[in-house]
């Protein structure tokens, strides 16, 4: 059974990892490293069900049921910001110390490790310095926070962005109606997982909306748009943040470039009139901070901090 067949793009990851079973030549640890939304958690789950199915021909009944015994998935518990030591020590150690019931390896798959806490990182270290030889551990990282010596002990297999045209494609085979689809495509920016909740979000357009106009608020000095951004944004502030940062890049796009044919909507030429003569290097900056502390959605950290100290920064570049 070909377990990577529904997976969009990819193809070099995919084909290194398939080698490398065809090879009998697989590593203890791999990390799984690249942007948010492009596969990776989706190759990993390939990765072990192939490997688990080899020994184990009755593995796909317990991989429906997500109850086969020699799987494990790591994640950050949903009352938590991150992954903590516990986890690695309670549950990861104590489950690599049995020996596979069903097939020859135990594969533990770790989403999201770069969300590890220091201790936790440091307690995966042991595991990964002397592992059974029946464990496979592979870990999914968007950031590059990872300890050294945590990397240093893992194969990295690189994923990247996707183009818009495979994503398109995917959307129109969910079922998404051509217009949206490649709509939100474009809004995805490589990011498959995105595109999809931009496809699958009914308010789409109510939101995009919103967001103008905050930008045209804050563009204008109304200061006040800071502290209502947390109130307009609620219902999808991830989602509307990314959208922000969209119209914002296609704005400078304008400026630079003067080809409003590649922009993504009729209004940005609009918003490039009221950012002119704004400082674009202090607008560019503000747009690093905001990917930055839009990655704090994942962490269970209270949304209105986040979006005020995003209002703070884009108020600031836009002055």
């Amino acid at each position: 059974m070909n377990y990577f067949t529904e997976i969009v793009g990819q193809e070099r990851a995919i084909n290194l990892l398939t080698k490398s079973m065809d090879n009998d030549n697989i590593s203890h640890a791999y990390l799984f490293s690249g942007p948010a939304g492009v596969g990776k958690m989706q190759v990993a789950m390939a990765f072990a069900y192939s490997l688990i199915h080899l020994q184990d021909k009755q593995a796909a009944i317990y991989f429906s049921e997500n109850l086969h015994p020699d799987l494990l998935i790591i994640e950050k518990l949903e009352n938590r910001s991150l992954i903590s030591k516990e986890q690695i020590t309670q549950v990861l150690e104590p489950w690599f110390a049995l020996k596979p019931y069903r097939a020859q390896r135990r594969v533990a798959i770790i989403r999201d490790a770069h969300l590890m806490s220091l201790e936790a990182a440091n307690a995966l270290l042991k595991t990964l310095e002397e592992p059974p030889l029946y464990a496979l551990i592979i870990l999914i990282n968007d950031d590059d926070n990872l300890l050294e010596t945590i990397i240093s002990r893992c194969q990295i297999v690189r994923f990247f962005q996707l183009p818009e045209k495979d994503i398109a494609e995917y959307l129109l085979k969910q079922g998404i109606d051509k217009e949206k689809a490649h709509w939100a495509a474009q809004l995805g920016q490589g990011s498959i997982s995105r595109a999809l909740r931009f496809a699958q979000e009914e308010d789409l357009e109510q939101i995009w909306d919103i967001v103008i106009a905050i930008i045209k608020d804050l563009a204008l000095g109304r200061r006040a748009a800071v502290f209502e951004i947390s109130e307009k944004i609620q219902r999808a502030p991830d989602l509307s943040i990314k959208l922000m940062e969209t119209i914002l890049r296609d704005a400078l796009v304008i400026e630079n470039s003067k080809q409003e044919g590649i922009l993504l909507a009729p209004e940005v030429p609009e918003l490039q009139k009221l950012l002119q003569g704004k400082d674009q290097t202090k607008i560019m900056q503000a747009l690093v901070e905001i990917d930055n502390l839009r990655a704090y959605y994942r962490r269970n950290i209270n949304t209105v901090l986040i979006n005020t100290n995003i209002g703070y920064q884009l108020w600031e570049a836009l002055q």
